[in-house]
């Protein structure tokens, strides 16, 4: 055997042994961060049916909220400041954004009542009596059971989720509150978005295990940017849930999808944004993966023509 077969083979044996000697070179880590929502954007003026009205800032009016890392966002793409685009290859189908990578505050999940497909998202209640009581009192459009009768307490609610799921408590379910603050008490202050007492609402975000990317010319990283998807005036539904997917029921006389996120929210916002739902107007550049109190304001009313 020759001396240098001898040394390629030291070599791959060193490697081996070695483990995690190869870098590959991929910068990947948990990036976190803050986003800020002004006080209009959960504000909204209800009209009862006994003739008065009533203005309400709720963050049961706050959508989810849909985070992405996009190599730049620039100005007349749409009518709001947009992630910069691909090519159009279809007539009608706006440019892929080619995201890099992203998250959502709030989730789209199975409500347990087809009354509530497409209409609930996470972190926004602080218990399921939160929730009856929005629908009825607020909205003046009360949830009803498979049997269309009306749920009347909270409740009932929880329970019809622990039959369904075979759950056993509202952590499971995941549309409630939990004591995410450790005070010992579940309150407004354990939802996703907490008032911060000057016109503003916030909640943290974390990018799980996310690949850092940054232009070789300029050095500077990707983009962060996103937008609410604010409920419909009408229905009180969000338009980036889809109903013919998700978790199907069919027990007993039940016959519905639960509903969930289209797939390519974040190739494609402008399919889904719609006026009332609120952008970022001044989105977030990395600089580097250790990039320290990030913060992203979605301060930009979107309108659409």
């Amino acid at each position: 055997m020759s001396n240098k077969l001898n040394a390629a083979l030291s070599l791959v044996g060193a490697l081996a042994l070695s483990g995690c000697g190869f870098k590959e070179g991929l910068e990947i880590s948990d990036m976190k961060g803050t986003v800020v929502l002004p006080e209009e954007a959960l504000t909204r003026t209800f009209f009862h049916s006994d003739g008065s009205s009533e203005t309400l800032t709720d963050p049961r009016l706050i959508g989810p909220v849909y985070l992405g890392l996009y190599p730049s966002v620039e100005e007349g793409v749409q009518e709001y400041p947009y992630p910069e685009v691909g090519p159009v290859f279809e007539e009608g189908t706006p440019g892929d954004t080619f995201p890099y990578g992203g998250t959502s505050i709030g989730d789209i999940r199975f409500p347990c009542m087809e009354s509530l497909q497409c209409r609930v998202v996470s972190g926004r209640y602080v218990d399921f009596d939160a929730m009856q009581s929005w629908f009825s009192d607020v909205l003046e459009d009360p949830i009803s059971d498979a049997q269309g009768e009306e749920v009347t307490n909270g409740d009932y609610i929880a329970e019809t989720c622990f039959e369904i799921l075979h759950y056993t408590s509202e952590e499971e379910i995941r549309l409630t509150a939990t004591d995410r603050n450790e005070d010992d008490v579940i309150n407004l202050k354990d939802l996703d978005f907490v008032d911060q007492g000057d016109g503003t609402w916030a909640a943290e975000f974390t990018l799980w295990q996310q690949e850092y990317f940054q232009d070789e010319e300029t050095g500077k990283g990707f983009t962060l940017w996103g937008w609410m998807d604010a409920p419909s005036e009408s229905a009180y539904k969000f338009n980036t849930c889809d109903p013919t997917k998700g978790y199907k029921d069919d027990t007993y006389n039940s016959d519905f999808f639960a509903g969930r996120p289209y797939e390519d929210l974040l190739n494609f916002p402008s399919k889904y944004i719609t006026s009332g739902d609120w952008v970022s107007g001044t989105p977030y550049v990395y600089q580097s993966a250790d990039d320290e109190n990030v913060t992203i304001t979605l301060d930009f009313p979107a309108q659409v023509n």
